[in-house]
């Protein structure tokens, strides 16, 4: 069956869409029945912040991931695109060419990266944007990491693994090396074909060991396939260090940026590949406003460690030769550069062990310091010398989670569209499985710290929901993100795709964005809603009042660095579940790290760094940390300051040398103050197992240790979350409510914030008071998926308010039966059942596959004079009501709930509902690209599951 051509029409887009500057959607409902009369121009000396929220600028609303797919491109598609974009309230663009995702291409050639043709559509993209006043950013290069087919020699990534295998002497033992190198190859997701692998050394080496012995080198010809050695008596490890150069291919590179990635901890491989872009690109943007920033997509390396002189930068470094235990710190790679630890290896224990582990953390720490001075650094150089700034998400094997943050103009992180099944429905479930990864709340303070303002976000992206998300899931997803410190959604993302393409396009990732969406036309409402939210982060500071540590340099030494985003563990079990706890419970908190700490300084009892301050610091069972941390540390807590330890406090340092002296002054340090300040040092219990006590456990610890929450909530719950920023000596709060099914009223108060409550409607632009209760306190009622914008303000302003209508009885009222239902299918068929009541379309095979509109009908009985809601129950999708032909709103998640007219008994109800296409792309087997996105889906719910009410 054939998609039905122009399905929404620009026409029905205007006309369903919501303009940002009009303000009000039609279905949008205050908490009053009122009319808010405000709406007058607000000098931005007067009010800047409501200023800005009411007219936010570009840099304010969302960016999408643009791909470029095979940059099959003609001028004509690029500046039809950014007119769709435009309208449905997008701000900004990364272009991003990436491979050519599979389909129909048309016949239409790919442009290689950086020739003339490709240069050109870059520049007629720039001067489209511009003219549209949507702002633009490129990647470097295509797909990630930074590669191309240029790239020769040690110009490409490197890495030192082995192999490993037990022999038996004396005497001769043959060696098979052409095995020993297949066996040793990275098992990585992405290889490129043209790797080089090279023994590096072998060297003999114990069994067993309690105390280090250095291991044997052997003299080898290398360049043969079989070689024999004279094994010693007894049983040993023979260990084969293995170089291989160029292992890994750029992930899904378009033409021309594909090939060998590139070696991150080389400088001068990093200006020529860097320089190769300014060189032929920039040159040829003259007379355009160009870009914001340059970005950098995922760092995943895989597993990358080597460069020439890396065995002279680490004795430069660290004060001692790293060769001795080269056998015993490296391992076989895995997928993501995880550890594989299959294979023989000496058994460590005692003395050796300790020994062992020290070196191993010197080994990673100077990998991420090499990294940060020869990539991350030259990287910001280079954008800032040409006038961009830089943009790059900043995490994995080989990078400090947060100070590498510190180097990049616009730190970016990510936020998933995870899939959960319940009751053999994929969904979403925010609440046990929130969106947002462990790496944001670590980018998101490293850019507070550093006094930067953007927080930039890969969101939503989409692998498991594709042609199922709702626009619902993308609120709640976005909501969630700001909760962990996000301030800037880009979206992942917006497909390249043709029109004239077969259904439903070309598509590499993502949420299905585009206007072949069902969803499309009321997407401009969400993106409203995301910018108002956005600019008042963007222009107020993050608070927080607690500094969190990490057992980092723990988990280095014994395990290893691990993959940011997606750790291979987590140390403790419930490490990025603490700042969680924190927030719900009323405080905030940032990370911080050894370096920040000892940078700090110490002014009014607190913790100071810039213009971070913070009165008590939490040492998640932190056991080693160097000297200097601890002394600073000491000044805090003479200076006033609370200290908490996690379960365990600092005993030892991390590194191997000097270790022993340096262990005894941390010991030392921590044991004084332990004296010395009694009454600010804690010790508290650890949560259980994985935080699933999390909240509860938190709201111990600020009882026991008498930290002061600056939102005091009633009933701390796990699916409410909140921050908190400040905007000219005026506090606003931000609640979100992550459960799609449950309400939540809290009874909260603020006993650090002045003035009056206001509401500040992300959805409308529009505020209004708040009434406190008696005792001062404010009832907070958040509905599903909703969130609330509050605002502390001394000032007063202009609102008639009528009086408050009362929230409908979830019990109460009349139930609707006997409906008419006509189906719109996105494939130009059509049908009309009569249903008793609505259902769950997905749970009838004849319904299973609907996707397009659906248009619930019946007369409203004249009883209906005596209710003054509409309540649909649950409903999956957007719908709009309609009486007698008047639309009376739209809703797009949370309650659909819809104030009635008064004369409403008699007349004729029209409810329509917006469905995902999910459901048809995986009920159609011919469907070559639905398939691959939806196979492993179950059916998502589809339609009206009520009950629908009056109340």
């Amino acid at each position: 069956m054939k998609e039905k051509q122009n399905y929404f029409t620009r026409r029905s887009f205007l006309k369903s869409g919501v303009l940002l500057t009009a303000g009000i959607s039609a279905g949008r409902m205050y908490p009053f029945n009122a009319t808010v009369t405000n709406r007058r121009q607000i000098s931005s000396d007067e009010d800047a912040l409501y200023a800005a929220f009411s007219n936010p600028p570009a840099t304010a609303k969302p960016f999408v991931r643009w791909w470029w797919n095979g940059d099959k491109l003609t001028s004509a598609e690029i500046v039809r695109e950014l007119d769709v974009m435009r309208e449905a309230g997008i701000g900004g663009v990364e272009i991003n060419p990436i491979a050519f995702p599979g389909g129909d291409d048309l016949g239409i050639p790919s442009m290689p990266w950086l020739s003339d043709e490709w240069i050109g559509m870059v520049k007629v993209a720039l001067q489209a944007a511009e003219e549209r006043g949507i702002i633009c950013d490129i990647i470097v290069g295509s797909g990630w990491p930074f590669g191309a087919e240029i790239l020769e020699g040690d110009d490409r990534s490197q890495l030192i693994t082995l192999a490993s295998q037990k022999i038996q002497g004396p005497g001769k033992v043959k060696i098979d090396l052409a095995k020993i190198k297949e066996s040793a190859k990275p098992r990585i997701g992405s290889p490129w074909k043209g790797m080089d692998i090279d023994i590096y050394e072998l060297c003999i080496a114990p069994v067993k060991m309690d105390k280090v012995v250095k291991p044997k080198w052997l003299k080898i010809d290398t360049g043969r396939s079989e070689i024999e050695i004279d094994a010693p008596a007894g049983e040993h490890i023979l260990y084969t260090l293995v170089k291989v150069t160029g292992f890994q291919a750029v992930i899904n590179g378009a033409p021309g940026a594909a090939g060998p990635v590139l070696n991150h901890y080389s400088k001068s491989a990093t200006e020529k590949f860097l320089n190769r872009m300014s060189d032929k690109l920039f040159p040829q943007l003259s007379g355009l406003k160009g870009f914001r920033a340059m970005f950098c997509d995922s760092m995943e390396l895989e597993g990358a460690n080597w460069c020439p002189d890396y065995l002279e930068e680490f004795q430069r470094r660290r004060g001692y030769d790293l060769k001795p235990y080269l056998p015993y710190v490296l391992y076989k790679v895995g997928h993501m550069g995880h550890i594989d630890r299959t294979g023989d290896i000496t058994q460590l224990s005692g003395k050796a062990q300790e020994e062992v582990s020290r070196v191993r953390y010197d080994f990673f720490t100077t990998c991420m310091q090499i990294i940060t001075d020869r990539f991350l650094i030259t990287y910001t150089q280079w954008c800032n010398r040409h006038g961009f700034k830089s943009r790059m998400q900043p995490y994995g094997n080989e990078f400090h989670p947060l100070e590498a943050s510190l180097n990049i103009d616009i730190p970016e992180c990510e936020t998933w569209m995870w899939r959960n099944t319940v009751n053999d429905r994929s969904v979403r479930d925010f609440v046990n499985s929130p969106g947002y990864t462990n790496i944001n709340k670590f980018v998101a303070s490293a850019t507070a710290l550093a006094g930067k303002k953007i927080v930039s976000c890969e969101e939503s992206t989409n692998t498991d929901l594709v042609f199922n998300m709702t626009l619902e899931q993308l609120k709640v997803n976005g909501d969630q993100s700001n909760l962990s410190g996000v301030n800037h959604s880009i979206l992942h993302g917006f497909n390249y795709s043709p029109p004239e393409t077969p259904f439903p396009g070309w598509i590499r990732y993502g949420m299905f964005l585009n206007d072949r969406n069902t969803w499309w036309p009321y997407f401009r409402q969400w993106a409203a809603y995301k910018t108002r939210l956005s600019v008042v982060l963007q222009e107020s500071s993050p608070f927080a009042d607690v500094a969190l540590l990490h057992p980092l340099a723990d988990m280095w030494t014994i395990h290893g660095p691990q993959r940011d985003p997606f750790p291979g563990l987590h140390y403790p079990a419930y490490q990025y579940k603490v700042w969680e706890g924190i927030h719900k419970n009323g405080n905030s908190c940032d990370y911080t790290s050894e370096n920040i700490i000892r940078q700090s300084s110490v002014e009014n009892g607190c913790l100071t760094y810039g213009k971070r301050a913070y009165g008590t610091l939490i040492l998640m069972e932190v056991e080693s940390m160097e000297p200097a941390t601890a002394r600073m540390i000491a000044k805090f807590v003479a200076g006033g300051g609370k200290l908490i330890f996690i379960a365990k406090e600092p005993y030892k340092s991390p590194g191997l040398k000097n270790f022993k002296s340096r262990d005894k002054e941390v010991a030392a340090a921590f044991s004084a103050l332990k004296k010395a300040y009694p009454q600010r040092i804690f010790t508290v219990e650890a949560p259980e197992g994985k935080g699933e006590n999390i909240v509860e456990w938190f709201g111990k610890v600020q009882r026991q240790c008498g930290i002061k929450p600056y939102m005091q909530i009633d009933n701390p719950t796990k699916a409410v979350s909140q921050i908190r920023t400040q905007s000219a000596g005026r506090d606003v709060f931000f609640l979100s409510n992550a459960s799609s099914d449950e309400a939540y009223k809290l009874k909260v108060a603020f006993p650090d914030s002045k003035g009056k409550p206001w509401r500040w409607d992300a959805e409308t632009g529009e505020r209004y008071p708040l009434t406190t209760l008696a005792d001062g306190q404010l009832e907070i009622d958040l509905q599903p998926s909703e969130s609330q914008l509050i605002v502390f303000d001394t000032n007063i302003f202009p609102v008639t308010l009528q009086a408050r209508l009362p929230e409908p009885a979830e019990t109460a009222g009349l139930e609707l039966h006997d409906w008419t239902l006509r189906l719109e299918h996105i494939d130009g068929s059509e049908k009309t059942i009569s249903i008793p009541a609505p259902f769950d379309l997905a749970s009838d095979e004849a319904t299973v596959a609907f996707a397009g509109r659906l248009y619930y009908e019946k007369q409203l009985p004249a009883s209906v004079a005596d209710y003054n809601w509409l309540d649909l129950g649950r409903v999956h999708g957007v719908s709009e009501v309609y009486i007698d032909g008047v639309k009376i709103g739209n809703r797009w998640y949370g309650r659909h709930r819809y104030r009635l007219p008064r004369d409403s008994g008699g007349k004729q109800l029209q409810i329509k509902v917006t469905t995902t296409v999910g459901n048809y792309l995986k009920s159609s087997p011919k469907n070559e690209i639905g398939q691959r996105w939806t196979r492993g889906q179950k059916f998502a719910p589809v339609g009206i599951a009520g009950p629908i009410k009056v109340k």
